[in-house]
């Protein structure tokens, strides 16, 4: 019978069994002259007793680190304006600590052929962008001691560290904000199965029940998450004469192909109907009119990515963390 893979030992085990501090474990095994030869020896015969891999732990800082585009359902392109000011933020995390990244071409499509790019990645750590439907597998490579970050949603028995923002919270901020304007056919673009927009629309479903807005399916536009979309799901709710005042968007680039599709029908933006984004991507304040929108801060988040895949590299646990977002209101709005 084949042994199930255990995980591996920690800094932390061997720093309990050391009775120092992690700091210490890593400053010993990393040879820091700090450290008395004493303590250095003690650690490194408990690491190596314990079959924790020195090396990893002492090539840290030459860490290699692979990002994964795993958000292939809600785009045609390999990289939307948000993931590319995502990378940017894990590029120049990247650059302070004057190390390289390298961007898989490959984008799995299964649990095996994640399981395939990892073996073909055998040290170093991984960033993906969007778990999609990787949870399961992503899971289990983490309990298998492979370090990982993911910007996404947070999951239940999630046991990979994840960066992300309250996705629920932003979509119902948005749909808040059109409410208190007096919106209350409001639109929903951009429903998809995909965990962190299910999450925008959950948001959107409250707000409305928490206003005693009842919930119209008809305003609930399926579409990816970029400019054609946004287009084609205006004119598909104009076609079917489906009545609304309010748009909340799960992408800024889908608020935008609809605020053109608008134009071309004749309605105006914000008179006839107030439009919100979400990520406020560089385009959103140059769009006409300038978009309202759901602002997620993407520098802090690459650094946070790189930080804890970097952790995770070097022994440490690296907790998910989420990041607050903010509505940044301009003209689409008109309040």
């Amino acid at each position: 019978m084949q042994k199930e893979a255990t995980r591996p030992v920690t800094l932390q085990q061997i720093a309990l069994q050391a009775g120092v501090s992690v700091s210490t474990v890593s400053r010993a095994l990393a040879r820091h002259p700090a450290i008395s030869e004493e303590t250095r020896e003690l650690v490194l015969k408990l690491a190596k007793e314990s079959n924790y891999d020195i090396k990893r732990r002492q090539g840290a800082d030459q860490a290699q680190i692979t990002v994964v585009m795993a958000v292939p359902a809600i785009s045609t392109q390999m990289a939307e304006p948000f993931q590319l000011r995502l990378l940017g933020g894990i590029g120049s995390a990247m650059r302070e600590r004057h190390f390289d990244f390298s961007i898989s071409h490959r984008v799995p499509r299964s649990a095996e052929s994640l399981a395939e790019l990892m073996a073909a990645h055998p040290s170093g750590g991984f960033i993906f962008l969007g778990q999609s439907q990787y949870h399961d597998a992503l899971n289990k490579f983490s309990r298998q001691g492979r370090a990982i970050a993911v910007w996404g949603a947070q999951l239940e028995d999630q046991a990979y560290c994840s960066v992300g923002t309250d996705n629920v919270f932003g979509g119902q901020r948005a749909t808040n904000h059109l409410l208190r304007l007096g919106r209350r056919r409001i639109a929903f673009l951009g429903a998809c199965d995909v965990v962190e927009i299910e999450q925008r629309l959950a948001g959107y479903k409250a707000a409305l029940s928490n206003h005693g807005v009842e919930l119209d399916t008809s305003l609930i536009q399926h579409s990816k998450l970029v400019y054609d979309s946004g287009f084609e799901a205006v004119n598909d709710l104009i076609d079917r004469g489906v009545k609304f005042d309010g748009i909340v968007s799960a992408s800024d680039m889908l608020a935008i192909g609809a605020m053109r599709a608008l134009s071309t029908h004749g309605m105006k933006v914000p008179e006839d109907v107030s439009v919100v984004g979400y990520d406020d991507i560089d385009v959103a304040s140059f769009s006409s009119p300038a978009l309202t929108t759901i602002r997620q801060d993407v520098l802090k988040a690459g650094h946070l990515l790189v930080t804890k895949v970097m952790r995770q590299i070097s022994g440490h646990n690296s907790p998910s963390e989420r990041l607050q977002t903010e509505l940044i209101v301009r003209g689409s709005c008109g309040g």
